[in-house]
């Protein structure tokens, strides 16, 4: 750590996800507000993600769930909706990233409420945007070792 950097929270006070809400403007699902108020972005020990892409399988190594105030702004969750939340709609909240700076985005709001998706950086957002689970608690119940 460089000197005058502030180490990343391990956890969240509530009235710090609540802040969080007020900024996005939307309720963070339950299961996610809870892993950032117990862990804080702390990527999972399982990172291998599973989804379809143009109805074929697919697979991607999770690099990073993003942090709240984090150490690196790179991985920060403050930095990266002020910076791109843009390109992701007023529905969407970039939640982490793939080894390849591919997004693991949220919908907050919406047809696709509490749904979990894959974000190809490549291409369109709406051509982009690839199912992984109906939810946070089955995304991380669906990360497998890898």
């Amino acid at each position: 750590m460089r000197p005058g950097r502030t180490p990343t929270p391990a956890s969240l006070a509530p009235d710090t996800l609540d802040l969080l809400e007020r900024v996005l403007d939307a309720r963070l699902p339950p299961a996610y507000r809870d892993w950032l108020g117990r862990r804080n972005g702390q990527t999972p020990e399982n990172r291998h993600v599973t989804f379809m892409k143009n109805g074929r399988p697919s697979s991607t190594t999770l690099h990073a769930l993003y942090a709240v105030n984090s150490e690196h702004s790179f991985n920060d969750l403050w930095h990266y909706h002020s910076t791109y939340g843009q390109e992701l709609r007023p529905w969407y909240l970039s939640i982490g990233n793939d080894d390849g700076g591919n997004q693991i985005v949220l919908a907050l709001k919406g047809p696709n409420h509490r749904k979990v998706f894959f974000h190809d950086h490549e291409v369109p957002f709406d051509v982009g945007l690839h199912l992984i689970a109906p939810s946070f608690e089955a995304f991380l119940t669906g990360l497998t070792p890898g």
